[in-house]
């Protein structure tokens, strides 16, 4: 039996524990702590952004939770975001160190980068995109010609298609086109590597211990091997660049970070560097977009009159011709249905984490240093004081009386400031084209053998992307 002494002290400690559990920083925003060691993640569950939002009413746009044994900040509401992205963006612009994502990075790579590599790396691919010709008539070209492979895969399956497999084979090979100047057999076995891989934002990145212990164990060890999959796919077309190099004839992105390393001699622009990079690019153009599409398939098989009047629109202003992006600014409605589909399927509800670079003020509460900060982006694309009906979708809802498109700075489908998406104007022209294209030869139907998809998703990861589903692809 336990002496009196030792029992005093387990006593004291549990006390002592408690008393430091309960402290936060001065002035710091309020919010749930949830329970020792966990926080709220027990009561979260897997719709955390719906937790968060459910607590608006009590402390407004800026609130704090505790994440396993971490304060965190979320911002419910686009005030919120934009004070602290946009007017005070460089003090929100880092991110939070996790175990999972240096493992993953080596400390490389754009997405979970910071500092001066953040800095550095952001310039160049911005440079670099514009080089490429990022949205232009040649990128315009390379999209149409990956869509017609696309339709050419769906014709040869008879038309009947498990759709979000298809879509990461397409957008695979439009990243590729641009970053190493070729596509892939849509059979090749490097090319599946790409699309079956698929970081997730597993919970070992807030509770690191759990990468040892099952299950999380198997699915770390998974994800490991997957991503070394990738990098050593990179690292050999890398290779067959640097023997064909011609820094007078820069033939796709591997080239021009190429001659960027030959010019300098920096830590910012290594071949390790430019692995990790290529590989946040493949992963970003990839999932968000997949993600996008599918849910986009799955509104036009619920509101089937959705789909009927966007080829209406097609006939009226493509006609015969090849679509392009001329045709993009007299199509209101399908750029309304695109936008609708963004905010009515938020697919990165709380976005990826930012972090606070330095001490700093946001409405009148004291952020310190290394704060994580969490946006809730689903809460914006759902509060019901500025959207009639939410939960409702409806494309007219982005269009005016006189049935003109509507920007909106609430649709943050690719979040704002600092940290916003580099590729904003290619998946946009994807986006534009795919439906364009598709949907002047072909009509989406729902499979009688699976049924009418549902709006759940598959719960694999930061991207909120629908579960498998097949659809009929039948010619109009």
């Amino acid at each position: 039996m336990l002496s009196s002494g030792y029992i005093f002290v387990l006593v004291f400690l549990c006390i002592y524990y408690l008393f430091r559990w309960r402290r936060r920083p001065k002035n710091f925003p309020p919010g749930p702590l949830g329970i020792p060691l966990f926080g709220i993640t027990p009561f979260a569950g897997v719709d955390m952004h719906k937790y968060l939002a459910s607590y608006y009413a009590k402390y407004g746009g800026v609130m704090s939770f505790r994440l396993a044994t971490k304060d965190w900040i979320v911002l419910n509401d686009i005030e919120a975001i934009t004070q602290a992205l946009l007017k005070q963006g460089e003090s929100f612009s880092g991110r939070p160190q996790s175990y999972l994502m240096d493992q993953l990075t080596e400390g490389c790579g754009i997405v979970f980068s910071i500092g001066p590599r953040w800095q550095a790396q952001r310039r160049f691919v911005l440079t670099a995109l514009k080089t490429l010709g990022m949205g232009k008539r040649n990128m315009v070209g390379i999209i149409n010609e990956e869509n017609q492979n696309f339709l050419s895969a769906i014709q040869s399956s008879g038309g009947k298609v498990n759709i979000l497999s298809e879509f990461r084979k397409l957008l695979s090979n439009i990243v590729s086109n641009l970053i190493m100047g070729k596509s892939f057999n849509y059979e090749d076995e490097k090319l599946k590597a790409i699309v079956d891989h698929r970081p997730t934002s597993s919970v070992v990145m807030f509770i690191p211990f759990l990468r040892v212990i099952p299950p999380f164990k198997q699915g770390y060890k998974r994800l490991l091997a997957s991503t070394q999959r990738v990098l050593d796919i990179i690292s050999e077309i890398t290779e067959e660049h640097k023997n064909s190099f011609d820094e007078n004839n820069l033939r796709d992105f591997i080239d021009i970070f190429l001659l960027e390393m030959k010019r300098q001699n920096s830590e910012y622009f290594t071949e390790l560097q430019l692995l990790h990079l290529v590989r946040d690019l493949f992963v970003g153009a990839i999932d968000t977009t997949t993600a996008t599409l599918g849910w986009g398939i799955i509104c036009l098989l619920h509101y089937p009159e959705c789909q009927v009047r966007i080829q209406e629109e097609i006939d009226d202003v493509i006609g015969s011709a090849e679509p392009d992006m001329s045709h993009h600014e007299r199509m209101p409605y399908l750029r309304a249905f695109i936008q609708e589909v963004h905010r009515f399927k938020t697919i990165a509800p709380l976005n990826i984490p930012h972090c606070v670079t330095e001490d700093c003020v946001l409405f009148g509460y004291h952020i310190p240093k290394s704060t994580p900060v969490m946006s809730n982006i689903w809460r914006v694309h759902n509060d019901p004081e500025y959207w009639k009906n939410p939960e409702k979708f409806s494309p007219e809802r982005h269009l005016d009386s006189e049935g003109r498109f509507v920007p909106s700075n609430r649709v943050l489908s690719f979040a704002v400031g600092h940290r916003s998406c580099l590729g904003i104007q290619l998946a946009r022209v994807e986006l534009f084209l795919f439906y364009a294209s598709t949907l002047k030869k072909y009509e989406f139907q729902v499979d009688p053998e699976y049924g009418l998809p549902d709006w759940s998703d598959d719960r694999s990861g930061t991207v909120k992307t629908p579960k498998k589903f097949s659809v009929l692809l039948k010619s109009r």
